[in-house]
């Protein structure tokens, strides 16, 4: 280990290049090479020791974003040296990138006096290009000459959000009801201001939210198949008849579905090809909209993980990143959200935490719609559902919908019953309440389509549409008269009395 006082580099580099910045580093005072690394995975494990505290990396050894991120994650600062072509890229990614024959050591001296100051990894990577004197390599004029990729000047601009992938909950925040500067110490009060959806005063006006920004709404809800995907598909398809642009994404690392419900064929990697093109910085609006293919008038749908074995290849980091892509093609993001799961084990970890992409998606989130089953088992489930959320750090408004409300699962008053449960064991007192259609379920679902385009009056449906037009409200955007016009021939007495 070296001294205190020296900043400990690690190098993972190639040929000639290594042998000279290993010589130049050994006469930089206060700074010393810890280790020479072969690859990645030998860069990693030094990382997670905790030897180094600047890494300068070969961009041909694979680099990518949920690498990058994993450095950070431990305090490491990264260097990538890459093609003049691609700085632009690796600097989407996260790191100081440098193009081949650009002196990495004033790099490593700035970024070795941000550890000694104790700030942050530099956001600004453009200004610290300046001062290192590499502005010129980036090409500003030039166009991005990528193999393999055809990426629209467009798809560069909005490079601070991979930076920093809370930006885009941030925004949201912004967007949608801010909480109180400070929390309450209770589960109880945490809940209740997290539900801003269920009392008026929360409501933000619509003038201050912009009618233009994205909004992402997340569905979850406890295991055992309480109609998330229902809810999912249909919501995302009521929002897009209101004429907005909408992307619905499966995201549920365990179970997905939604392709299967909608009869898509398995011609489409989805969701993994899509992360892997957002880890290497190569995800715009083109290449999403080729893998999330309309499925109906303004709305898309970006499939599922093949098999769940291969959650790991799925990211945090590279999931936000998706999104920022996502809200660049449409007005409404919807994602179904992979169950929360036991946690693995504290320890030294190489691969993503398995409730790691949950955890973002659901910060990221302006509006989180918790679904639940409308029987003794699923309430239960989601009052549980209810409480681990409240130790997930959210800046959305949540939501609660209880799925499939039935008398012979509930008892004869079964709104009621459910209404009176969700305020006594969750403090949720007015819960959006769906009817079962189970004909109308069936129906869809052998036609491998939407309740909507299903056809036929049903209180269920009109309950998802009134869903729609309250987020529609919460956003700032009106509600179409045809919708109101549906809303009122299934005036909400009478929808309450089907449900007894």
């Amino acid at each position: 280990m070296p001294p205190q006082s020296e900043v400990a580099v690690l190098l993972a580099l190639r040929g000639a290049p290594e042998e000279d910045l290993v010589r130049r580093i050994a006469t930089e005072p206060g700074l010393t090479v810890v280790r020479r690394c072969a690859d990645l995975a030998e860069l990693t494990a030094a990382a997670v020791a905790g030897l180094g505290t600047v890494a300068v990396v070969d961009a041909d050894l694979g680099v990518d974003r949920t690498f990058l991120e994993r450095l950070r994650a431990h305090g490491v600062r990264p260097v990538v040296c890459c093609q003049e072509g691609d700085v632009v890229r690796h600097d989407g990614l996260g790191a100081l990138a440098l193009a081949h024959g650009v002196d990495p050591l004033p790099a490593i001296r700035s970024l070795a006096e941000a550890a000694a100051s104790g700030t942050e990894q530099l956001a600004d990577v453009e200004r610290l290009n300046q001062v290192l004197g590499a502005a010129p390599s980036r090409g500003a004029g030039e166009t991005d000459d990528r193999s393999g990729d055809d990426v629209p000047p467009a798809a560069e601009e909005p490079r601070a959000a991979h930076h920093t992938p809370s930006t885009s909950s941030d925004q949201g925040a912004a967007a949608g009801p801010t909480p109180g500067p400070e929390l309450p110490a209770t589960r109880r009060e945490r809940r209740r201001q997290r539900s801003g959806a269920n009392h008026p005063v929360a409501s933000a006006a619509p003038e201050d939210r912009p009618d233009a920004a994205p909004r992402v709404v997340a569905v979850t809800g406890p295991g055992g198949s309480p109609g998330r995907t229902t809810i999912a598909i249909n919501l995302a398809h009521e929002l897009a008849q209101h004429g907005d642009e909408v992307v619905l994404i499966d995201a549920d690392l365990w179970g997905g579905a939604i392709a299967q419900t909608l009869g898509l064929l398995a011609e489409t990697a989805g969701l993994s090809a899509a992360v892997r093109a957002a880890d290497h910085g190569r995800l715009d609006e083109a290449t999403f909209a080729r893998l999330a293919p309309k499925v109906a008038d303004r709305l898309r749908v970006l499939p599922g993980l093949a098999r769940a074995t291969r959650w790991r290849e799925v990211s945090a980091v590279s999931m936000l990143a998706l999104l920022d892509t996502a809200r660049r093609v449409a007005t409404w993001v919807v994602v179904e959200l992979p169950v929360l799961v036991p946690e693995e084990e504290a320890g030294y970890s190489l691969g993503p935490g398995r409730n790691d992409v949950a955890r973002s998606l659901l910060g990221a989130a302006e509006e989180i719609l918790v679904v639940g089953a409308a029987e003794p088992i699923g309430i239960e489930r989601l009052v549980q559902t209810l409480l681990d959320l409240d130790d997930v750090p959210t800046t959305g408004r949540r939501r609660v919908l209880v799925n499939r409300l039935r008398t012979s699962a509930a008892g004869p008053r079964a709104a009621d019953s459910v209404r009176e449960a969700l305020a006594r064991f969750a403090d949720v007192p007015d819960p959006a309440l769906v009817p079962d259609d189970r004909a109308l379920s069936d129906r869809a679902l052998l036609a491998g389509t939407t309740w909507r385009e299903a056809g036929g009056r049903s209180a269920a449906r009109v309950a998802v549409t009134e869903l729609a037009g309250e987020l529609r409200r919460a956003a700032g955007r009106p509600t179409p008269v045809a919708d109101r016009r549906l809303a009122r021939l299934w005036p909400r007495s009478w929808r309450r009395a089907t449900a007894h």
